[in-house]
This record gives C-alpha cells, structure tokens and sequence, in this order.
C-alpha cells in the first residue's frame, strides 16, 4: 500500500510539472506574438515614405539629405550641391586627386594647384555629372578640353569613372549637345546604376 501511494504521488508530480511546462510555453508564445505584431506595427510606421516634394531637374542649391541604402547605395533627389557644401567639396576634390593622380587617365603634368570652373553640376543617387574644366594657379599649365565628368559614390567616397567613347553625330562634328541621348544611353548602357536625370540640360 505505501508502495501505491509513492507512485501515485510521483506520478501527480510529474502530471502538474507537465501541465505546468505546457501553460507556461504557451503563454510565452503569446507574448513573443504579441511582440512581434508590435514591432511590426511600429515598423511600419517608421517605413512610411516621407512626403518631400523632388528638387526642380534643373538643379538648385536645396539639398536632401542622402541616406544608405542596402549595398551602400545614396537615395536622393536630384540636386546640385551649393558652393561651399560638404559634398560638393568632396566631389571637388576627387576630381583635382583624379587630375592629380599619375596612374589616372586624367593626369596631365602640371605645376599649380587645379581647381575647376564648374558651368553645371548634378547629383542624384550617389552619381554626379559634372560639365566644366580645370585650371591651374600657374598660367603655364595647360589641359585638354573635357566634356564632361562622370563621379560615382561608393562608400561615401567619390571616383571619377572612365566614360565612353562620343557617339559620332555628322549632324553635331564638334559634339556641341555632348552628351547627346545616344550618348547617355551608351553611358547607362557601361553604368546601369547612372541615373539619366543627371544629364539633363
């Protein structure tokens, strides 16, 4: 009888720890549920596009502020960087390092120090088009005529990319529309992530 009464008593035991153990896992199901729909709800409040109305395509000095993506990559309006800003400093100076630099193709031998007269300048999406022309300190340095620069951000660092060949236009021999939209499709066509509105006149 007393053996009964051991096993009766262990087996109560082991039914409550069981009852016990489901409750308790279900009730934490629960609240993790609960949770998540949570942090859900509360992401999908923060993710609501922003209601910012797009910069003129022509340009101006209002910026947005650039923001990464997954991949590093910069989502903004098309804009042009005002005198004196960060980024348009930054995109600056990585053409003067591009003219600077002896490996790069853009090097030519000179005494001065460069800066550039910039007639339009585009940013859009961590790319820039930039239509102008160094100058030297020094009167005696010379560079060949540019038609234009293509600049890409990668990690918050810009880089002058090498373009394509011009499109031969017998309607314009000088390339006076450079870039004409052949041209820029030829551009798209090597650097797919290019956004076209940069090259906009």
């Amino acid at each position: 009888m007393e053996e009964f009464r051991v096993k009766s008593t262990k087996a109560s035991s082991i039914i409550f720890i069981l009852v016990w153990l489901a409750c308790f896992s279900g009730c934490a199901q629960k609240g993790s549920k609960s949770a998540a729909a949570n942090a859900s709800s509360s992401a999908g409040q923060i993710s609501k596009p922003s209601s910012d109305s797009p910069s003129s395509a022509t340009g101006g000095s209002e910026t947005t502020g650039d923001h990464a993506t997954g991949g590093n990559q910069i989502v903004d309006q098309l804009h042009t960087p005002a005198k004196g800003t960060e980024e348009r400093q930054t995109i600056m100076d990585a053409l003067r390092a591009a003219f600077d630099n002896r490996q790069s193709p853009y090097y030519t031998s000179h005494r001065g120090a460069i800066t550039f007269v910039v007639n339009r300048l585009q940013v859009h999406n961590g790319w820039a088009w930039m239509l102008g022309y160094p100058q030297s300190s020094d009167s005696q340095d010379s560079f060949g005529e540019y038609s234009g620069f293509l600049l890409h951000s990668v990690d918050s660092k810009w880089s002058v990319m090498r373009l394509p060949p011009m499109v031969n236009d017998p309607n314009d021999p000088e390339n006076l529309d450079y870039p004409s939209r052949k041209d820029v499709e030829k551009i798209i066509q090597k650097y797919p992530t290019a956004p076209a509105d940069i090259f906009s006149k």
